[in-house]
């Protein structure tokens, strides 16, 4: 039976993004904090991830550069979390397969603080181990839309993404599909932003066949020691690896709303500081999606 790559999200409750984790535990430990202190608030809270849950930094870059990766590549321990999130909260908690997690089912292998990430990390694992990884990264979207106007990958799609549901036919080997599906593979997964009338093109021609208007792409696969940066009128990458602690950044959005351009993106609303907010239900308990 073809796995499923597309997940069209409901028109109410809210929803946390948060994009590249490359082996950051606390990171990760810090995001759950927020959707389960959300959860206690509500029920319709869905998070999306965005991908890259591995590959993290070696010894040189912690040294070189402790402000950005300071941290232990605990990439197997980020894997086991995110799998349990997915099996405590099946219809609340969805992945999206990264470039860097494609390597390990099918895809290129990455080269960023290894000469061969995917071999490194598989050597350290045991079978079962493994195992796990290889059936969550098999699993994975491609694709995530929602009426309130938003469509979110790993990559930011360029034209070759026209219809959402074309993503359910792909395998993510890329020799098994058609030069059209190795594209749009690529693409998904590798694409670091597009012009302003490449992304509008590609919204409009999704949105078609959806029934409702896609407006802004939310994309991760990119850095920026913002913490946060936009992309023309429809494109949003908020950042957490590569970022310094006190920047990085992730989505909340209201999915009862709407979202016509980036400058809907509001900083202390919708833009939020993963190490700045106190995590608690606050304005979120009664404030957007409700």
């Amino acid at each position: 039976m073809p796995r499923k790559r597309l997940l069209v999200l409901p028109s109410q409750g809210q929803l946390l993004i948060s994009t590249d984790l490359h082996g950051n535990l606390e990171d990760l430990q810090a995001l759950t904090q927020r959707f389960e202190s959300l959860r206690r608030c509500r029920d319709d809270v869905h998070w999306v991830i965005l991908g890259d849950l591995v590959h993290g930094p070696n010894e040189e870059a912690r040294q070189t550069q402790p402000e950005l990766y300071g941290y232990s590549d605990q990439s197997y321990l980020v894997v086991e979390t995110v799998d349990v999130l997915l099996r405590r909260y099946p219809e609340h908690v969805h992945f999206v397969l990264g470039n860097h997690d494609h390597g390990h089912v099918g895809g290129p292998h990455p080269s960023r603080f290894h000469p061969d990430e995917v071999e490194h990390l598989e050597r350290s694992l045991t079978e079962p181990q493994r195992k796990l990884l290889i059936e969550l990264f098999e699993n994975a979207l491609l694709l995530v839309v929602a009426p309130c106007g938003v469509l979110l990958s790993h990559g930011s799609p360029d034209e070759s993404l026209f219809d959402a549901h074309q993503v359910d036919a792909l395998s993510l080997c890329y020799a098994k599909n058609d030069r059209h599906g190795q594209w749009l593979l690529s693409s998904l997964l590798t694409s670091y932003g597009q012009t302003d009338a490449v992304a509008s093109a590609m919204l409009a021609s999704v949105s078609r066949g959806l029934g409702f208007d896609l407006r802004v792409v939310v994309h991760g696969h990119d850095r920026d020691e913002a913490g946060y940066f936009t992309e023309g009128q429809t494109q949003v990458c908020p950042v957490i690896f590569g970022a310094p602690r006190k920047a990085k950044r992730y989505l909340l959005i209201d999915l009862t709303g709407r979202y016509e351009s980036v400058e809907d993106f509001r900083e202390g609303i919708e833009v939020l500081r993963l190490y700045d907010e106190a995590g608690s239900c606050g304005k979120w308990g009664n404030g957007i999606g409700n």
